[in-house]
């Protein structure tokens, strides 16, 4: 087998790991992956420890480097990759840009991701708190409104191409429509979004995968 400089630590089913390879599939790159967390454990090995202290995953080892955080491995990415600049432009305002949706997926609207996840797909039918489940939903759905101000009649969140800004945002949005008992808000522009990222090959093969497995009885 051929060493390959690039190793992926993380479970295949985790969304942060998965936006990490939804981009390493867009710039087409090998990588080995091993699967660390859930019931695969391993985030407690002093090995695991010693690329990421906070013992969680995505972890990218590029040879000796370890790079954690999931949007930091995808700046990382697109800024040592080749075809990278593509979805990181050097250009500083548009870098700008792409760093506030960045921010802003993983600070707003992440919460409201875990908590309809945990809520619908972590929680037995039976078990499940609707008015926990309704609040993030709306949460996340008001959140959402702002992502279509944005793409006003455009297709892209920056400029006239997909980037880091679409990955970030974009990693939810396959699991969001696809979850039961969500009650959903018609969105055309996010809709019509969301649907040129389900159709990329990359999202098909990294994100766009059954999570059924997921699910607590």
């Amino acid at each position: 087998m051929a060493f390959m400089a690039l190793k992926l630590f993380g479970r295949k089913d985790s969304v942060n790991v998965q936006k990490v390879m939804w981009l390493l599939a867009e710039l087409n790159l090998d990588y080995e992956q091993i699967e660390k967390g859930g019931k695969f454990g391993g985030l407690d090995e002093p090995a695991f420890l010693a690329m990421n202290p906070a013992g969680r995953v995505p972890v990218l080892l590029d040879g000796d480097h370890a790079v954690f955080e999931s949007n930091a491995i995808l700046r990382y990415l697109a800024t040592t990759q080749l075809g990278g600049e593509a979805f990181y432009p050097a250009d500083p305002a548009l870098r700008g840009m792409i760093d506030a949706h960045m921010d802003f997926a993983l600070g707003t609207l992440y919460p409201d991701f875990v908590s309809l996840f945990m809520g619908v797909v972590k929680t037995a039918p039976t078990k499940r708190n609707a008015k926990t489940i309704a609040i993030a939903a709306r949460r996340f759905q008001g959140n959402m409104l702002t992502v279509g101000q944005i793409l006003g009649d455009g297709n892209w969140l920056v400029g006239n191409s997909i980037t880091l800004a679409d990955i970030a945002v974009g990693a939810f949005m396959f699991r969001f429509y696809a979850l039961p008992v969500i009650k959903r808000h018609k969105q055309a522009r996010v809709e019509g979004w969301t649907n040129r990222l389900l159709k990329r090959e990359a999202h098909k093969t990294t994100m766009g995968v059954n999570f059924s497995h997921m699910f607590v009885d």
